[in-house]
């Protein structure tokens, strides 16, 4: 008997890991009579209950011919909504399936739970830490504590494949693929077949052959911007508008660049913050400032935190704006997102002016 609750909000690490133990459990070649899988991603209460009925009666019936069965509840979505998991009917049923795994399975019988997250202060999280054993693989959900682990992910695949990368190609790779799992070993299995005997990474490769992520095409298109790069700005504007990316989603997006480059801006006139023409970490100095100190322990991120490539990229792009032009720019985008709410212009071509305005230098 074997009970595993696999959880995390890594979805490609807990559906790989599932997998992996339901493989083991049940092999392949016996899965046809021996694996009943029910679907947990649910979107109603009626669903989640009947997914949940469908768990417990799986798990309480004998195997066909009473050989070994094994249960697998599939990315369980009930946990983490907050309407389906407070519904009565959907808690009581959930208790019953807790008190099957606190009992133990019949002889013979093993379940899995795949999840992409559980609340661990609930009961039935405390019922699998007692009677199951528990995976968990979260991401955190900052950005720049993100990144490093993802950095780290990729330089152990690249050197499971026995392939050296440079430090500009693997910060280049971050930036395309984006902090998803399944993007970068995907992405970076695909590098590795392209450079094949040759086995060094550079740049050039990376640009070849990466292909971007939703969310690096965001951080293309902002990089656009910050770089005044105004042909290359309106092409990728209109490559997210008609890849259906929401108007107020973009403009948040260019919002949170300017503050961002106002704030550096700031950094790189007081002196706080000084860049330098070599790589890696030593590409970034912060001064030492009683002032500065004061200041960033006040903030809710302290941008001496975060990793030294962002910090050079927001900084040299800063570069490209001075104070007052970056003023300017904060009262075309408040004027913008009035448009946006209450305008009757179509919102692609308001955002379109709106990147003319900041790049352009009238």
């Amino acid at each position: 008997m074997a009970i595993k609750l696999i959880h995390g909000t890594d979805e490609f690490l807990v559906s790989t890991h599932s997998r992996r133990a339901v493989n083991t459990l049940c092999p392949e070649a016996e899965q046809t009579l021996g694996l009943e899988t029910i679907e947990g991603d649910v979107k109603t209460v009626d669903e989640a209950i009947t997914a949940v009925k469908t768990a417990i009666g799986a798990l309480r019936t004998v195997g066909l011919f009473g050989g070994q069965k094994t249960v697998w509840f599939r990315d369980v979505s009930i946990f983490k909504d907050k309407v389906i998991s407070k519904n009565e009917t959907v808690k009581n049923l959930l208790g019953q399936l807790a008190e099957d795994i606190t009992k133990g399975l019949p002889e013979g019988h093993h379940l899995v739970i795949s999840a992409p997250g559980v609340d661990r202060r609930s009961a039935f999280y405390k019922a699998c830490e007692a009677g199951a054993e528990v995976e968990g693989y979260d991401l955190p959900e900052q950005a720049y504590l993100k990144e490093p682990i993802i950095r780290e992910r990729a330089q152990k695949l690249f050197a499971r494949a026995q392939c050296r990368v440079s430090p500009a190609a693997l910060d280049l790779f971050i930036e395309k693929v984006g902090m998803d799992t399944r993007q970068l070993v995907m992405e970076a299995d695909k590098l590795v077949l392209y450079i094949g005997d040759r086995k060094e990474i550079t740049v050039d490769d990376v640009k070849a052959i990466t292909s971007s992520s939703a969310e690096a095409i965001s951080w293309d298109f902002t990089d656009a911007l910050g770089e005044r790069r105004l042909d290359e700005a309106l092409k990728i504007l209109r490559q997210l508008i008609f890849q259906g990316e929401k108007s107020v989603k973009l403009m948040f997006a260019i919002e949170s660049l300017y503050r961002n480059l106002t704030q550096f801006r700031a950094y790189l006139d007081q002196g706080w913050l000084r860049l330098t023409g070599s790589r890696g970490a030593g590409a970034v100095q912060w001064a030492q400032d009683s002032d500065m100190d004061i200041m960033f322990n006040q903030l809710p991120a302290d941008p001496r935190k975060m990793h030294w490539f962002r910090v050079a990229k927001l900084g040299q792009q800063a570069k490209n704006y001075d104070a007052e032009e970056l003023r300017v720019c904060q009262k075309r985008l408040l004027e913008t997102h009035e448009q946006l709410v209450s305008g009757t212009v179509a919102k692609e071509m308001i955002l379109e002016m709106l990147v003319i305005k900041l790049i352009a230098k009238v």
